[in-house]
């Protein structure tokens, strides 16, 4: 079982790991190849956009693995994702035409139709986890990620245009979208009663039952978008209180916050099934156990990442950037002690929704965005850059601190109501 564990907690990560780096380098090619004012109008976008599609995602990837006795169907699922998306879609393009939101349509668009299409293949990838099939979840991300490297990479060489490259990176989620969809239904055939279609999604009773599961769920889907908006509120105040090519400079530095997370998740996303199953099986003990094992590695991982920042932040600014953004080394040192108290409590969360106790994550997280909005409004105008990564501290202390508050209490009643 450990072994089973640490296989796909690795197989995890090296997707997730290569298609972080994808992305990674679509922002290290537009910092240094393009202007600040273009890469601080992707970088809104993007926080616009991912807080937005995580609202509408439900959580669904991991209902997908912990709904043990199927409550809702695998074509409900689909549904859900489907309308919802479209509900965000409209939503933003709506708020772009009559320019509350002030970006390029162009940008805001490939941007959105991204986002479609990675949610549709985390969603397929869902479900090859829930039968176990984390060999093929893996490969078809790390596929992923590989093409829209080598896609990106041509569009450098043979039109440096922003224009282009964004392009590329799309078509990129567009073919692996598809080829996801043609997966799940192969699957679905072998471990489903019933075929999984655009018909079976678009039934009456799978729209009904995808509104029931917003309302069951709407906790969850603002549980995410808050636990989003961690890493993209401080470019959106950013934007508004100094510049967009600021934004930009943030969103570059705060990118190694990210790129530490992606261990984290990673081990997370491989971990859910199994504490899953110590709660169906009634074993409290090995559940704990198994928590603090990943919070001891949090604590690791995010340790290692401050000292990285504190002695060599500097020159990786400017290894993987430009030298004007390396002077902003200060400014990384902050991110990164936040996300070295983050990475110790991502792991309560998904102990808290392997046990399916999202309300209290919704709590918790809407207290830390406060807590950011209030002190970020203050301290950038103060402090500038600095003062965008002192309010994120400022957040993952308090909620660090609301969950070793209900953490305890939460975990017995789950195991007390599985065992009632």
């Amino acid at each position: 079982m450990a072994g089973s564990l640490a296989k796909n907690s690795l197989l995890t990560l090296i997707a997730n790991v290569l298609l972080a780096s994808s992305n990674w380098l679509l922002l290290i090619i537009i910092a240094k190849q393009f202007t600040e004012d273009s890469l601080g109008s992707f970088v809104l976008a993007l926080s616009i956009c991912s807080p937005a599609f995580l609202f509408a995602s439900f959580k669904i990837r991991t209902l997908l693995v912990v709904d043990l006795n199927w409550r809702f169907t695998l074509a409900e699922y689909a549904t859900a994702r489907v309308l919802a998306n479209c509900f965000i879609t409209i939503a933003i393009l709506g708020l772009v035409l009559i320019n509350v939101v002030t970006l390029s349509h162009m940008t805001v668009i490939v941007v959105l139709a991204y986002k479609w299409c990675d949610s549709w293949s985390e969603f397929c990838q869902s479900y090859m986890r829930r039968v176990h099939r984390f060999e093929l979840s893996s490969g078809m991300l790390a596929s992923r990620s590989i093409v829209t490297v080598l896609l990106v990479i041509s569009g450098v060489l043979i039109f440096n245009s922003f224009t282009w490259i964004l392009l590329l990176w799309l078509l990129a989620a567009i073919c692996f979208a598809v080829l996801d969809t043609i997966l799940l239904r192969r699957l679905a055939l072998s471990y489903e009663i019933s075929a999984f279609s655009v018909r079976s999604i678009m039934k009456l009773q799978s729209i009904r039952r995808a509104f029931f599961l917003y309302r069951e769920y709407l906790t969850v889907a603002a549980a995410l978008a808050i636990s989003s908006l961690f890493v993209h509120l401080p470019n959106i105040l950013i934007g508004h209180q100094l510049d967009i090519a600021s934004a930009g400079i943030f969103a570059t530095i705060s990118y190694f916050l990210v790129a530490g997370g992606i261990l984290v998740n990673s081990v997370s996303q491989a971990s859910t099934p199994r504490l899953a199953s110590f709660l169906r099986e009634g074993k409290y003990d090995a559940f704990i156990k198994l928590v603090q094992k990943m919070c001891m590695l949090g604590i690791f991982i995010g340790g290692s990442g401050l000292l990285v920042a504190i002695f060599a932040g500097e020159y990786f600014l400017e290894l993987f950037y430009t030298p004007e953004i390396a002077q902003y080394s200060d400014t990384l040192n902050w991110v990164m002690a936040a996300a070295a108290v983050r990475y110790v409590y991502i792991f309560l969360g998904t102990s808290l929704a392997a046990v399916q106790q999202f309300h209290i994550q919704t709590k918790i997280y809407g207290v830390g965005l406060l807590t950011m909005l209030c002190s970020g409004y203050l301290l950038i105008s103060a402090n500038g850059l600095i003062g965008a990564a002192q309010a994120m501290l400022a957040a993952t202390l308090i909620e660090f601190t609301l969950f070793i508050w209900v953490i305890k209490p939460s975990l017995r009643s789950a195991f007390i109501q599985v065992k009632a």
